[in-house]
């Protein structure tokens, strides 16, 4: 294992890549974007492979085995070997609106959304069994439970013939459409995610607020009504750690916060100002990620660096990208390596042995 912050896989791109996946043993890369090439790289010893697709690739995902890859592919899903050859299916989703993310379900459904739907499709056939639309739109941000049952959405309303500012975070049951609860904020939503347990989620939205809210019925559990939000500076990314402590939101201000999830109290933020120095003005937090044993976080900015960092808010490393602007982040599932899309290519950056294992 590398010292951390070292860069162990690049993968040249031409144009932006915002889509990225590990396998579920860590052992391969995936990345697309505008260039119109899928690339699966080993992480070590192993067979690259390149896969064509159509268009602008928005969103990967390994099935749960490993051997399939779902794709979003401009308007239309795909399903590939992992190994490669030419898709096993594909079709489009939604005519006139391009598919922003796939993911998939423990029991391997595949989950693709564009701006106005969410669209449960069988893996073996591509079949659409369930088309959940969401009116008004746009929809911003997804998260699906860890059982598979729910996802949530992040609203945005200031798309469209009105242009209201105003949004919503939603959650949805998959297996019949319905409306779970809901919670609606002064200001379109920006991002969602679900506690490990499904019983919760926490949204950011454009009113410079960050909120805790109940899955079932949408109560809000903080802040309080007569409580201020004012820790965090334009909140636009947020995560939830895999125990269901913490959550950790990322602002305008250049600052990831770690809060309590039961409270919302700050409990550190990253990176630390030196005592009475000048703040330097970091660049706003654009993604932001909890390792998966929940003990560290990542968070990238807007001025290319992405950072690792501790509960404590102890900077791990600070890897600078060459002025490219990430614009997709993930951990692999063992939490040794970050993974980061920029524009003309993606990067796998070894965490060493910091992960606590």
């Amino acid at each position: 294992m590398s010292e951390p912050g070292t860069v162990a896989l690049t993968v040249e791109h031409a144009g932006s890549v915002r889509a990225i996946a590990f396998s579920p043993d860590g052992a391969r890369f995936a990345s697309g974007g505008e260039d119109t090439v899928l690339r699966v790289r080993p992480v070590g010893i192993g067979v690259p492979v390149d896969m064509s697709v159509d268009g602008f690739v928005t969103g990967v995902a390994f099935s749960p085995d490993g051997a399939r890859i779902a794709l979003a592919d401009f308007e239309q899903v795909l399903l590939l070997d992992a190994s490669g050859g030419p898709a096993l299916w594909q079709g489009p989703l939604d005519p006139g609106h391009s598919v922003n993310s796939v993911r998939f379900t423990p029991d391997g459904r595949v989950i693709a959304a564009t701006d106005t739907l969410i669209a449960v499709l069988d893996q073996a056939t591509g079949a659409i069994g369930r088309r959940i639309t969401v009116d008004p739109p746009l929809i911003a941000d997804v998260d699906l439970s860890r059982d598979g049952a729910r996802i949530a959405l992040a609203v945005d309303e200031r798309h469209g013939g009105d242009h209201r500012r105003a949004g919503s975070a939603r959650v949805v049951d998959l297996a019949t459409g319905a409306e779970l609860g809901r919670l609606t904020p002064d200001d379109a939503v920006l991002a969602v995610a679900f506690a490990p347990d499904g019983s919760t989620v926490v949204c950011c939205a454009a009113d410079d607020t960050t909120r805790m809210f109940e899955a079932q019925g949408g109560a809000q559990l903080w802040p309080a009504p007569d409580e201020i939000d004012d820790q965090v500076t334009a909140p636009s990314c947020v995560a939830f750690d895999p125990r269901g402590r913490w959550t950790v939101v990322g602002g305008s201000d250049g600052f990831a916060r770690v809060l309590d999830a039961e409270t919302g109290v700050e409990k550190c933020r990253a990176p630390k100002l030196t005592p009475g120095a000048p703040d330097p003005g970091f660049g706003a937090v654009t993604h932001v990620a909890f390792s998966p044993n929940g003990r560290l976080a990542a968070s990238a900015s807007i001025d290319a660096v992405v950072r690792l960092f501790d509960l404590d808010g102890k900077e791990l490393y600070a890897v600078t990208t060459d002025e490219r602007e990430v614009l997709t982040m993930t951990f692999s599932p063992d939490g040794h390596r970050l993974g980061v899309g920029c524009f003309d290519r993606a990067l796998v950056i070894d965490n060493g042995t910091s992960d606590g294992g």
